[in-house]
């Protein structure tokens, strides 16, 4: 009788073998978010001390710890940044199916990250067109030039700017970047005829001073194709972002290299023009980064086909 009741008492799993317990994930999640016990418990609705002992229960099953504790900081360890990736994700899908059988998410939601500039400059000048299609999804872009994790934030969608040569493999390409001289038709007549490259040294050449900027260099290998020395009179303008230069070309400030994904609108209603054409592959390309969750729902890939369709009449840029 000693015997077998030992025998069921080896059985028993041991804290760091048995089933995770789920109940303290949502404290987990909440606190490796804001990097605070007491916020997470505000959201909650919890007190504090229960949040870190949920934590502490998950450490102790775990046997790691999730988080280093300072005297007034937190910070996530390696075991919790990768916890908090698999919780977030796996929340996030169980609250879109409880949201689904409740019937409340009637809409669909879309979270896309990409560069500001082309943000502000060509995708939401043309979401009311998306809207009118699909007008059922609610969008969320967030412009802004630091790459995101797409399943531990949350984002449906990346485009992202890289130079072809160092874009991470099986990538979708979406478009080859063209870059062409443009500037506004009122400089144009003030500087006189242009008939050749070095007639654009009678104007400000726009630059932009960033690390992955269309920087002089391209100017440089412009002024090569076109079979002219890059003109080492002509005054320049520093610039940190596109939209800046883009407004400086509009404003008769100078002349820019710029994206023929940028201006196609602004050459088709006269706001610019490209009086040299010469159009020339800068090297870098939008590429798509898509969320392994989200890659096969219906509204993501309407919003993709959307895209490549947008991204498809730069192809030909007017000029």
């Amino acid at each position: 009788m000693h015997e077998r009741n030992a025998c069921i008492l080896r059985r028993v799993p041991s804290p760091r073998t048995r089933p995770l317990p789920l109940t303290g994930l949502r404290g987990f999640e909440a606190a490796a978010r804001l990097l605070s016990f007491t916020l997470a418990a505000q959201e909650l609705g919890l007190t504090q001390s229960a949040v870190s002992r949920q934590i502490k229960g998950l450490e102790t099953q775990l046997g790691r710890t999730l988080f280093r504790r300072g005297v007034r900081s937190l910070q996530l360890t390696e075991a919790g940044e990768r916890l908090l990736r698999d919780v977030q994700s796996a929340l996030r899908e169980i609250d879109r199916t409880v949201a689904d059988l409740r019937g409340q998410r009637r809409r669909r939601r879309l979270a896309l990250t990409t560069a500001a500039s082309l943000a502000s400059l060509v995708l939401v000048p043309r979401l009311p067109e998306f809207s009118r299609l699909h007008p059922g999804v609610d969008l969320r872009i967030e412009a802004a030039d630091t790459l995101r994790d797409l399943e531990g934030e949350g984002y449906d969608v990346a485009i992202r700017y890289f130079r072809h040569d160092r874009a991470p493999r099986g990538l979708r390409l979406l478009y080859d970047e063209l870059l062409l001289p443009v500037l506004s038709p009122t400089l144009a007549a003030r500087i006189g005829p242009i008939r050749r490259a070095a007639d654009l040294g009678r104007a400000t050449l726009l630059l932009e001073d960033a690390p992955t900027a269309r920087d002089a260099g391209h100017w440089e290998r412009w002024f090569a194709r076109a079979r002219s020395p890059m003109p080492a009179e002509a005054p320049r303008l520093m610039l940190s972002f596109t939209h800046q230069a883009l407004d400086a070309a509009l404003h008769e400030q100078g002349v820019m290299l710029a994206p023929a994904l940028y201006v196609r609108e602004h050459l088709a209603t006269g706001r610019l023009v490209a009086p040299l054409g010469r159009p020339m592959p800068s090297g870098w390309g939008y590429y798509l980064v898509v969320n392994r969750d989200s890659a096969n729902q219906r509204h993501v890939l309407a919003f993709i086909d959307w895209l490549e369709a947008v991204f498809a009449q730069a192809d030909d840029p007017p000029g």
